[in-house]
């Protein structure tokens, strides 16, 4: 009896009497555990995230640098309606000045047409310049986004109304009224350009350097008005 008994006694656990060594290798692979692994990993991405998306001090360099990217993208929207004034003042140049041949007047109304629709909101350049310009939002910035609503002024106000009247006159030459609108909107192109040289100089002035400039043409006065 006495020998079955201690024989049917368990032995407390005891985690003393196991071997040192394989206490040791519980101990040291906890942080091999995938769990843990993976919480490192995302506490690593999003410490990173956070580094890179606080605001940081930007070098005059750097402010003139994205400066320049948003006014190279200004004048190439504006470049065809930049073109497209200077034609139709050209064609009026010429028809009142009784330079222009008969043969070439219905080219030039023809023309006139496609002149009208590069100032419009169906031109490609004006509809990119409305909905796509993104302009780093420095001090300098600020004055690049203001430079950028006067030449979309300058474009969508004055050169395609200008256009329009030239139209107009080519069908009804002499309309005193179409004249005089003629002449109000040749004041307000030189206005408004003046208006985004100004904002321009501005910018340079901030981050003290010459930016690049935009290229809004100086239009000849129109005989007449």
């Amino acid at each position: 009896m006495t020998n079955g008994e201690s024989s049917n006694q368990t032995t407390p656990y005891n985690p003393a009497s196991m071997p040192a060594s394989s206490l040791g290798s519980v101990k040291a692979i906890w942080y091999k555990r995938p769990w843990f692994l993976t919480t490192v990993a995302i506490v690593v991405v999003v410490a990173v995230s956070i580094i890179t998306d606080l605001p940081h001090p930007i070098s005059r360099a750097e402010d003139a640098s994205s400066q320049n990217a948003s006014i190279k993208q200004i004048n190439t929207d504006t470049a065809p309606c930049a073109f497209a004034v200077k034609e139709a003042f050209s064609f009026y140049t010429e028809d009142v000045t009784g330079k222009m041949s008969a043969a070439n007047r219905p080219q030039a109304v023809t023309l006139l047409v496609g002149d009208q629709t590069a100032c419009s909101f169906a031109s490609g350049g004006l509809s990119d310049l409305t909905n796509n310009l993104q302009v780093n939002l420095t001090a300098a910035g600020k004055y690049i986004v203001s430079m950028g609503r006067a030449v979309q002024m300058w474009m969508t106000d004055y050169s395609l109304a200008a256009i329009e009247d030239i139209q107009y006159l080519f069908v009804h030459p002499g309309n005193q009224k179409k004249i005089a609108d003629l002449a109000a909107e040749e004041v307000q192109l030189s206005a408004t350009r003046q208006q985004a040289y100004a904002d321009l100089q501005r910018a340079e002035a901030i981050v003290a350097t010459t930016l690049v400039q935009i290229k809004l043409p100086v239009l000849a006065h129109l005989q007449g008005t």
